[in-house]
């Protein structure tokens, strides 16, 4: 995962990863579309977003739209288990800013489109 992304989206990232640390089934668990929304909702208090909108008319057929306050600026999220359900599932690269996933595995991931990887930052809080 790129840490320019984690720099982007994250706000406390000691917090986000005191947050995971207490998530201890993860790897008991198959990690699904659902897994990551339930993750997802775990962290955001750590992220860069001001609300966030699962279903919002903004996000058209993604999953989520997200507004930051500061910067003025609105995020359409898609919520996969692997970063490559994206391109399997046909969704409009254009149309998405950021995929939250449990596995970052699309090598060919459009650049116009960032990816925070929550299995890089699950590993990351097991280290501490």
């Amino acid at each position: 995962m790129k840490e320019e992304v984690i720099k982007k989206y994250v706000k406390n990232l000691d917090g986000l990863l005191e947050e995971l640390s207490l998530v201890q089934a993860i790897p008991a668990v198959r990690i699904d579309e659902k897994a990551v929304i339930f993750l997802f909702g775990r962290i955001f208090r750590f992220l860069n977003f001001d609300d966030v909108t699962v279903g919002h008319e903004k996000a058209g057929d993604l999953d989520a739209w997200a507004w930051n306050e500061r910067e003025m600026r609105d995020t359409i999220i898609e919520f996969e288990a692997t970063s490559r359900n994206f391109d399997i599932h046909e969704h409009d690269p254009k149309k998405c800013d950021l995929i939250v996933c449990w596995e970052h595995n699309w090598k060919q991931c459009p650049s116009n489109i960032e990816v925070l990887e929550l299995k890089y930052l699950w590993a990351k809080a097991q280290k501490r």
